[in-house]
């Protein structure tokens, strides 16, 4: 019998484990094309990988423009740039460095790169595709920053096109020049609009990875849901995207473009700049540059708390209300151009307050939601995270980006995060079959997942994820 079972084994086991090859990064395997040329990636057990594509390039505060075309094929197999930040002083502390796992990269100005995992290419399947934006406010952060944005797994279990993208950020991305004419008009919101560069750039190759240009999720925590908040009120990025899920990043409300013009005419002051030199600023070097931006920051930020403050809103790094490429942030009615959009919006259960109940960001989610229930024509489901991650003896509970690995499936690779407990595991495949439910049809609901009832002011609705069990809670 024994010499039977052997037999079997090496005759049917063994060629399979043989053709099963783990990890291919062959040119040939892998070759991909997109509009402005091929690429070359890697294939990691059954779904295909690139990484550091171009889908624009730019000068220094000018709007985006379509990728330079190449010749031969372009090896996309490692992170491109991404955008130069402050660094990240996180890494001073021992248990944070070891909990967060943050892959800073390499910075340049030249990072408007994007990634995608797939499991086909040119198959016809057109696969939902589920966009990612990062999180670090509008100042920092970067596609591959945590392990947990890593797409694989997601794209691997839900048959999904996973893309994650880096952009402008801080000063590059949101300094208004408007005051300086016509040629810097868009300045203070080209960090956003590179964002739908990008998904004009799906909207046009996602077809030859596998996706489908017509069925785009747009989802981001933190910074990264404000970004989705953002994309919603903005008349260019509507028709790129079906869906969209907010996590932590109910950011309600926009800079003013009187006050960002002020910090604009403050930075070039303090650079020595003018009206007549201004176009010098394109060559500043970049430390010198946010230095100054900063400078003016501060300096425009005390005028106004001088002056009573509170009539400026928020001074610094993000979109800026000007009224034509950003007409406000769900600010009068700005929201109404996305009514038909199923939305996720959610928090953890604790985010920036552990070991006490958020109230920081919860106040906005509710308020987002309750705004878009009455008014859309689509619906809104709600969720709360809130398992306590179990590394480093609990004392993170669930803290701001905890839920990220779970609606990725990257319970195992995030373990320094949440611990990889059974149990833990068991709620990311919860979690992550919510996301790839609602991807695929405006409703997380379906195989895999508890009863979640839409969100309404009269109710609040909310699921509640935790392990051993999730919930709904209502009001």
């Amino acid at each position: 019998m024994k010499k039977v079972v052997l037999s079997v084994f090496a005759a049917i086991v063994l060629p399979l484990m043989a053709s099963a090859q783990v990890f291919d990064s062959s040119t040939e395997a892998t070759k991909a094309q997109t509009k402005y040329g091929q690429v070359a990636g890697y294939i990691e057990r059954g779904v295909y990988t690139y990484k550091g594509i171009p889908y624009a390039q730019a000068e220094r505060f000018m709007p985006a423009q379509e990728p330079k075309a190449w010749q031969g094929i372009r090896s996309s197999r490692h992170w491109g740039p991404v955008c130069p930040q402050n660094r990240n002083t996180g890494w001073r502390s021992d248990k944070t460095g070891f909990f967060y796992q943050w892959n800073d990269g390499f910075q340049d100005e030249d990072c408007l790169r994007l990634n995608i995992w797939t499991k086909g290419l040119n198959d016809g399947k057109r696969r939902p595709v589920l966009f990612w934006l990062h999180g670090g406010g509008y100042t920092s952060g970067n596609g591959q920053e945590h392990p947990g944005y890593d797409g694989r797994n997601l794209a691997d279990k839900g048959d999904v096109v996973v893309v994650t993208i880096n952009h402008r950020l801080n000063v590059l991305g949101f300094l208004d020049l408007s005051a300086f004419g016509e040629k810097y008009k868009t300045s203070a919101n080209v960090g956003m609009t590179d964002i739908v560069a990008a998904l004009r750039w799906v909207k046009e190759n996602i077809a030859y990875f596998g996706g489908n240009p017509n069925c785009v999720t747009i989802f981001g925590q933190s910074g990264g849901g404000g970004k989705v908040s953002t994309l919603l009120c903005m008349p260019s990025a509507q028709g790129l995207f079906q869906r969209a899920m907010i996590m932590s990043g109910s950011f309600l409300g926009s800079t003013p473009q009187s006050a960002a013009r002020e910090v604009g005419e403050q930075t070039a002051k303090v650079l020595g700049l003018t009206a007549e030199n201004i176009d010098s600023i394109q060559r500043v070097p970049y430390e010198q540059l946010l230095a100054a931006a900063n400078q003016a920051v501060r300096e425009v930020g005390q005028r106004h708390r001088g002056e009573g403050g509170g009539r400026t809103g928020r001074i610094g790094w993000g979109p800026v209300n000007d009224g034509d490429v950003m007409p406000g942030i769900f600010e009068k009615g700005s929201e109404r151009i996305s009514n038909k959009i199923p939305l996720i919006i959610g928090s953890t259960l604790n985010e920036f307050s552990s070991p006490k109940v958020d109230q920081m960001v919860r106040p906005a989610v509710i308020q987002q939601a309750t705004i878009r229930s009455q008014e859309g024509d689509a619906p809104v489901y709600v969720y709360l995270s809130g398992y306590q991650t179990a590394t480093m003896d609990g004392n993170f509970h669930a803290a701001h980006n905890t839920d990220i690995p779970f609606f990725f499936n990257n319970v195992l690779k995030s373990a320094s995060m949440t611990g990889a407990t059974k149990e833990g595991i068991k709620l990311g495949e919860i979690m992550s079959s919510a996301l790839i439910n609602f991807a695929r049809t405006g409703n997380p609901n379906g195989k895999g997942v508890p009863k979640w009832p839409a969100f309404s002011a009269a109710t609040e609705a909310t699921m509640y994820f935790d392990a051993p069990k999730c919930t709904v809670k209502e009001k």
